[in-house]
């Protein structure tokens, strides 16, 4: 019995020292506490909120680490594309708050600057993370034939190219559409993609060039033909190919002019039909004239019948009559007769 009441001191004092260390370990704990990245396993501050090496955000303090899994994802940036991946894959992707896909994704939309990378799956905890896309240019050597065509970037006029070229300085990485254009000469456009500083050489050759045809002619509003094709009326002003080109000037009540028109690149043609008057016989002289032969033979007719009853007078006063009538239907048929054949001779000879 003395034995066992020595061994009970011994017992209670060595309770209490193994208490003092446990509230000493705590505290020591709490004084140093620190946070351990979930992404990357980096050791950060209690107080940072973001992972020192990876951006990731980190949990809160004493928020203890959640039953569930947190679902794996990498992000990386190149040439201003971004490629975000996930395990388990089909993760939902958020940029900035924005819902953008699934992963695996590409996304080459985003300007510089930093943003906000969110995975989620679900039975996963989230994935936080930061895009950092800065902005990468190049540069573009441009040259033409000929030379003098004005360069359009992306819709933008950049300016005109000389002998040397036209260079573009702090184009953009990705894809841009670049347009030469110059009068007389058809548009020709090309598409890049820049993925490296430069510059990178792009030579436009511009199709064949246009010219100028102009035609009038007197009287206006004649329709104008060349090689089969309806071109317009007159006065006409237009772009075609350079060529020799026959054309065709036709006018209802006027002859048809055929001529022909040489049009060169960046010049003007000009073309001026005279149109003549197609002259006609006339209806109305050859009716008139016959009306007037008519008139005549009419007239001849009642003269003879009226000298057979002259020559049959029984008395002297009807003698004179009839001898009077005669004369008058005479000097009818003559006019008549005369009248008629002036008609006919103008229907033969007279047109306009």
């Amino acid at each position: 019995m003395s034995r066992l009441r020595a061994r009970v001191p011994e017992v209670r004092t060595s309770g209490r020292v193994l208490a003092v260390f446990l509230v000493l370990a705590l505290c020591f704990s709490l004084v140093h506490a620190e946070k351990t990245c979930p992404n990357c396993g980096t050791v950060n501050s209690d107080d940072a909120k973001f992972c020192k090496k990876c951006g990731a955000k980190l949990p809160e303090s004493g928020s203890g680490r959640p039953a569930t899994p947190r679902i794996s994802g990498h992000a990386s940036v190149e040439l201003g594309i971004a490629s975000i991946t996930s395990e388990p894959s089909g993760a939902d992707v958020y940029v900035d708050g924005k819902l953008r896909g699934k992963t695996p994704l590409e996304l080459a939309d985003l300007g510089p600057g930093r943003h906000e990378l969110r995975i989620t799956s679900a039975g996963h905890r989230d994935y936080t993370g930061v895009l950092a896309v800065t902005g990468q240019y190049g540069a573009v050597a441009v040259t033409s034939d000929p030379v003098g065509a004005e360069i359009l970037l992306d819709g933008a006029v950049q300016g005109s190219t000389t002998e040397s070229g036209l260079p573009l300085a702090r184009v953009l990485y990705g894809r841009h559409t670049l347009t030469a254009r110059m009068p007389g000469y058809r548009d020709v456009e090309k598409t890049i993609d820049l993925k490296s500083a430069g510059p990178v050489a792009v030579n436009f050759r511009l199709g064949f060039g246009k010219g100028i045809l102009s035609v009038e002619s007197d009287p206006p509003g004649a329709k104008i033909q060349s090689q089969g094709r309806l071109l317009g009326s007159t006065p006409w002003l237009g772009e075609l190919d350079p060529a020799r080109y026959t054309l065709t000037v036709t006018r209802p009540g006027f002859y048809d002019w055929l001529g022909y028109a040489q049009v060169q690149y960046a010049e003007t043609a000009r073309v001026f039909a005279t149109l003549e008057r197609i002259r006609t016989r006339k209806p109305a002289f050859l009716i008139a004239g016959l009306a007037g032969l008519a008139g005549g033979a009419f007239s001849a007719f009642m003269g003879e019948s009226e000298y057979a009853k002259y020559q049959a007078a029984a008395t002297r006063q009807e003698s004179e009559s009839h001898q009077a009538s005669t004369q008058a239907w005479d000097v009818k048929r003559d006019i008549a007769a005369g009248f008629g054949a002036l008609m006919v001779g103008a229907y033969f000879t007279v047109r306009w």
